[in-house]
């Protein structure tokens, strides 16, 4: 009996050995997404799995190849970095990867394609068009904005309607010819509500998310930023203290994607800018790093504020006159039901004293946010109900938190007399920016992408 115990032992080492050089899956490069990276560059990122019963990084020389046809891709990548942040699961380890593309031509048809490794075959061949020249007033600059987007599983179905991820989704798509870029102001996936509402675990939402929405992010920029749902494996309180180290504090959030922050002198994805065109773009945390923010803070209470005012004080408005700012958390709006229940937390009281007065002196022209599941539009200085926006005194605030978050839309308690217009069918915002003085904001519904509100900007430069 022992013998037989001792040869089924010894098969076993040989076997878990032996995946080393042979892997018992099909492995494939997905999650594939784009970023900006400086002024002529792009950041590709990806995921593979490990083979199972390794831990071992299946593509330890990421790479990329791309050129100006698809038949000729004689370039190669630079930077190629690969990262884990949880093995405890031998059978299915992620592995995440970017790349970065340097000194790339002005609005330019790239095609790339990651190159193969060992156990990991080639991509499919994808496309994208890079940024305009600097300063370059040619074509109207297209923006697709949302946040609150998440996978919905069986019990989301439930609360939102069957397949409003999905129906997302599909609608974002519909829309992506038009757009050069996306902005999405936080919430991103929603891995965090399982598996009560998804029915999923952390991972598998957050894989099946990033998945779904590759045919997306592989062909247009996607940039993110961080809200109260990238933070720890749960918000459940106080069962976020049983999260694992890696699922703490941004982590998870850090290494599925890589946002411009060592271009702009920012911090891993929580704050960061980058210029297109005549347009300057800041991606700030409303999450951390400011005096009582809501989550822990990744340095302190105020480096993120000090890089503001200079990222702000640094804009050259000749070159890029418009400037816009991408947070998570409101702090104008109606309150919801749900901000009665979180004593305050939605209409963010500590952000607007960390970031308003800034915004205000530096006269930044829009801020977009989202956490309140509904699409609300602040009048024009708050008081004047109109959708023509002629030299506004602030920043114009849109509130845009409906295109798909499975916790469902959230019902209003109280309207603010600052509120326009103010919408709960899932929906999302499309800006384009025409020239230095005037730009469009389109709020569209998912189900139909029918126009639900439109107002026109008008800045005296």
């Amino acid at each position: 009996m022992y013998r037989h115990i001792f040869i089924i032992i010894q098969l076993f080492v040989l076997l878990v050995k032996d995946t080393e050089s042979i892997c018992l899956a099909k492995l494939v490069p997905d999650h594939i997404r784009l970023a900006f990276a400086g002024e002529n560059g792009v950041s590709i990122g990806w995921h593979t799995y490990s083979c199972p019963m390794s831990r071992e990084n299946p593509n330890a020389n990421p790479t990329v190849i791309y050129g100006l046809s698809p038949t000729q891709l004689n370039f190669t990548s630079v930077n190629g970095n690969s990262s884990n942040y949880d093995s405890r699961n031998p059978l299915k380890v992620s592995w995440f990867y970017h790349v970065e593309l340097i000194n790339l031509l002005p609005s330019t048809i790239y095609y790339y394609q990651i190159v193969a490794a060992e156990n990991v075959p080639a991509s499919s061949i994808y496309s994208f068009r890079t940024a305009p020249v600097l300063g370059s007033q040619t074509n109207p600059i297209n923006i697709l904005s949302y946040a609150d987007l998440g996978v919905d599983g069986i019990m989301g179905d439930i609360v939102t309607g069957k397949h409003l991820f999905e129906k997302a989704i599909y609608a974002i798509e519909k829309m992506m010819p038009k757009a050069d870029f996306v902005l999405h102001h936080g919430d991103v996936c929603y891995a965090d509500n399982t598996p009560v509402i998804v029915l999923k675990t952390y991972e598998q939402a957050f894989d099946y998310c990033q998945h779904a929405m590759t045919n997306i992010t592989s062909q247009i920029f996607y940039m993110t930023t961080v809200g109260n749902h990238e933070i720890n494996c749960t918000e459940a309180n106080p069962l976020f203290k049983f999260c694992s180290p890696s699922h703490r504090n941004q982590i998870p959030y850090s290494h599925r994607f890589y946002m411009p922050s060592k271009y702009s002198n920012g911090h891993l994805n929580s704050w960061y800018s980058f210029n297109y065109g005549f347009v300057h773009v800041i991606s700030i945390s409303c999450e951390s790093d400011f005096p009582n923010s809501p989550s822990p803070n990744l340095i302190d209470s105020t480096t993120q504020v000090n890089w503001l005012r200079n990222d702000l004080a640094s804009v050259n408005r000749s070159v890029t006159p418009w400037v816009i700012v991408q947070c998570h958390r409101p702090w104008k709006g109606s309150i919801s039901k749900a901000d009665i229940a979180e004593h305050g937390i939605l209409n963010c009281p500590s952000c607007q004293a960390a970031f308003e007065s800034l915004l205000l002196e530096y006269n930044v022209d829009i801020y977009l946010t989202g956490h309140v599941h509904w699409y609300e539009r602040i009048c024009l200085n708050g008081t004047v109900n109109t959708t023509e926006y002629t030299n506004p005194d602030g920043p114009v605030y849109l509130i845009d938190g409906s295109i798909g978050s499975p916790e469902g839309s959230d019902v209003l308690y109280n309207r603010s007399s600052e509120s326009c217009f103010l919408n709960n069918d899932p929906g999302f915002g499309f800006l384009t920016i025409k020239d230095p003085s005037h730009a469009t904001y389109t709020f569209y519904r998912v189900n139909d992408t029918a126009i639900l509100d439109q107002i026109n900007i008008t800045k005296k430069r």
